[in-house]
């Protein structure tokens, strides 16, 4: 009896000590508890923590709840956090490389975006892991577009005017001073602020893939959309380097692996979910307004020059635009 006793208290310690040797990573999302995003990330824990037999456990925080990115990322570099869900942009004060897939009037059409990725995810990813980040890969969130609660311009861009108060994320300077220039007010606020902006009128245009649209529910407040792709949303999840350095080799690579192939199945989520969003938002009364080509090249000679003008001023910093930009004309038949 005793001997067995002993060997159960044997048992007992190596469980306690193998409960006490797994890492849990802490990672933060704006994604509610219950959609789709945290359905996949929560089964995707469940596998890392059965192929590391336990090892690798993931705790998330959803909704929102750890604060907005710069919020995330303070508490990351003091460790509270071990890394969070992100759009790519979100990330540009790590790595200005980011800035390269959250730029307004870059990409004309999803083709382009998938024709330079081979080349340039490598690079945001190589950027954000010079700054202490580590992406397992970018998961591509589809093309924004402008909805209003009124008719926009489809032609003459002598109609945009000061009474378009467009939402901006709050430290876009590029889609700002974008806005500014095409003679609309733009208001930056954090993401979390925007239903109420649209509730009192403060802002009445905004930004949004048509599924986030229905998501957030901004489409109560929208009567248009135009269908000019306005920038490809991305994101991706990052992760704080240190914690990743202190994980067993074999570990560290399933946690990436799994990672990288869950941000593969959201980006198809993604593409599927804007589709039937567009249908759902047609059918619920938006209006889908077909620009003029006069008005689509308007408005990319614009940011365009406005691009130029900040990174030539210094303002702005953005590694490989001019490969990136090479790159798009070459697509383009050097148009």
């Amino acid at each position: 009896m005793k001997h067995m006793t002993l060997a159960l208290l044997a048992l007992a310690a190596l469980c306690l000590a193998a409960t006490s040797d797994a890492a849990q990573i802490k990672l933060a999302t704006i994604a509610p508890d219950g959609s789709s995003w945290m359905e996949r990330m929560r089964a995707t824990a469940d596998r890392i923590e059965e192929r590391t037999d336990g090892g690798v456990r993931l705790r998330f925080y959803p909704g929102g709840v750890m604060g907005d990115a710069e919020a995330v990322l303070r508490r990351m570099r003091l460790g509270q956090l071990h890394g969070a869900a992100f759009t790519v942009g979100e990330l540009a004060s790590v790595a200005p490389v980011a800035n390269l897939y959250s730029m307004p009037f870059v990409f004309r059409d999803v083709e382009e975006v998938r024709a330079v990725r081979e080349t340039f995810d490598p690079l945001v990813i190589e950027g954000l892991a010079e700054g202490g980040i580590i992406a397992p890969g970018i998961s591509l969130g589809g093309f924004a577009y402008l909805f209003s609660d009124r008719q926009m311009p489809t032609a003459d861009p002598e109609e945009i005017d000061s009474g378009f108060r467009i939402w901006v994320p709050a430290g876009d300077r590029l889609s700002q001073r974008t806005l500014e220039e095409a003679g609309a007010t733009p208001v930056p606020l954090p993401l979390a602020e925007v239903y109420t902006a649209l509730q009192t009128g403060a802002v009445n245009t905004f930004a949004s893939t048509p599924s986030a649209t229905i998501i957030l529910q901004w489409h109560t407040r929208a009567e248009s959309m135009l269908d000019m792709p306005l920038l490809m949303t991305a994101g991706t999840i990052g992760l704080d380097q240190r914690t990743i350095d202190r994980l067993p080799e074999a570990d560290r690579a399933i946690l990436l692996e799994e990672l990288r192939a869950t941000l593969e199945r959201i980006e198809a989520d993604n593409f599927e979910d804007n589709a039937e969003a567009r249908e759902a938002l047609r059918e619920g009364g938006v209006e889908i307004l077909q620009p003029a080509p006069s008005l689509v090249s308007y408005w990319h000679e614009l940011a365009h020059r406005i691009r130029r003008d900040a990174v030539e001023a210094g303002r702005f910093e953005l590694p490989h635009l001019d490969r990136l930009e090479a790159e798009l004309e070459r697509l383009r038949g050097g148009e």
